[in-house]
């Protein structure tokens, strides 16, 4: 069974400013999810992060505990991802 594990992943923005995400955790195995929140909450900074389109400040997204960034290509090749544009 696969899992993406979200481990402590905080992202601000403006020099520090404005936390995006502040130290968030979950994991999650195969089903269907929805992210439900206000605008600036950090649902698609989040999600850029999930897809390796953004970096984080801090933390590590794991694919079946392999961090996504060395799995590169082998990731995206099982990855999904359409935005809402």
């Amino acid at each position: 069974m696969s899992t993406l594990e979200i481990r402590n992943i905080s992202k601000t923005y403006k020099k520090g400013a404005v936390k995006a995400l502040d130290n968030f955790n979950v994991v999650l195995t195969p089903g269907v999810y929805g992210l439900l929140g206000p605008n600036g909450a950090g649902k698609s900074t989040l999600m850029n992060i999930i897809t390796d389109n953004l970096n984080a400040d801090s933390g590590d997204v794991l694919y079946d505990g392999e961090n996504i960034k060395k799995l590169g290509k082998n990731y995206r090749s099982v990855l999904g991802y359409m935005p809402q544009q």
